[in-house]
């Protein structure tokens, strides 16, 4: 079932489209990793999911209704940018002020569940201007769980944190999509940490959608693979086919080979150069998920 699914969403601000003809889709359980430089269209794209923003054009469904509907409204929870939290009231009263706002029924048990699920204590008086980043970031989960939603919106909810906050974060994340069978869009510039939990990717540039992607998709295209430049890459390529019975390998621009599959390299130059081919480059590449995305994006500049 698509949670969420764009077509064509647009966003401008006088002559700049922040988010351009954008379809997005999210799957119900996905843990989505939203992928982008900075200002890319991400915090945008979750303004207008959350209804904070208005498009300029295009469509936004959630659960299937349109993004004006009240009832699939009230089943999305939000963390866009910081959390909007009063520093002289304990995360406790934060919620329940909150909990209080939006007319909750039984706000005192569910705040203390709340506080529980996050990892703070029911009975902390501590006021949040004394809290750690990571706490503030947990307390604003927090105030997104309030009305039970069955999607989370987070935007660069790690952002700012130190090793133990993120892993906090994470630990998090994952029990939310696994014990409440939350759906989870989160936008992180932390790729590394992002590949811990996503089920789901998509990358955004200049507002548009580059490619979406399965966490299994992803893990295929991030094999290692043996690059190799050479004279006559044609002839090269189909040797080297027929020699090692190779059926994972693709010609690249510029005459590239890459060959996915375990071959010794030493063998191949052998091969090449007893038939005359000159090998101006080989190695062995390990891809992982920060240099895929890179790759994607246009180069390190990208990011």
């Amino acid at each position: 079932m698509a949670v969420i699914q764009t077509m064509g969403l647009s966003k401008r601000y006088k002559d700049k489209w922040a988010v351009d003809h954008l379809d997005l889709l999210v799957e119900q359980g996905d843990i989505y990793g939203f992928i982008g430089q900075n200002g890319a269209g991400k915090s945008t794209t979750l303004k207008l999911l959350c209804g904070l923003a208005r498009p300029t054009r295009g469509e936004i469904l959630i659960f299937g209704k349109p993004i004006r509907d009240l009832a699939a409204r009230r089943r999305v929870g939000a963390l866009v940018e910081q959390p909007g939290l009063y520093p002289d009231l304990s995360g406790g009263e934060n919620l329940r002020l909150y909990a209080a706002l939006l007319g909750l029924d039984s706000p005192a048990r569910q705040v203390d569940e709340i506080l529980e699920t996050v990892g703070l204590s029911a009975g902390e008086k501590k006021p949040v201007r004394h809290y750690s980043m990571g706490m503030k970031q947990r307390l604003g989960v927090g105030l997104a769980l309030l009305g039970g939603p069955d999607l989370l919106l987070l935007d660069e909810p790690i952002n700012g944190l130190d090793p133990e906050g993120i892993r906090e974060m994470r630990e998090l994340l994952l029990r939310l999509n696994r014990e409440r069978g939350l759906t989870i869009l989160v936008s992180s510039h932390i790729l590394g940490e992002l590949s811990k939990i996503a089920t789901r990717y998509g990358i955004i540039q200049n507002g548009r959608m580059v490619e979406q992607i399965t966490a299994g998709e992803l893990a295929q295209k991030c094999t290692d693979y043996l690059h190799l430049r050479c004279g006559q890459p044609q002839k090269a390529a189909a040797l080297l086919e027929k020699e090692f019975c190779l059926i994972r390998w693709e010609m690249r621009p510029e005459g590239e080979i890459r060959i996915y599959e375990n071959v010794d390299a030493k063998a191949v130059g052998r091969v090449l150069t007893e038939a005359g081919i000159s090998v101006e480059e080989m190695g062995l590449h390990r891809q992982d998920l920060e240099g895929y995305f890179l790759e994607r994006m246009g180069g390190a500049d990208h990011v």
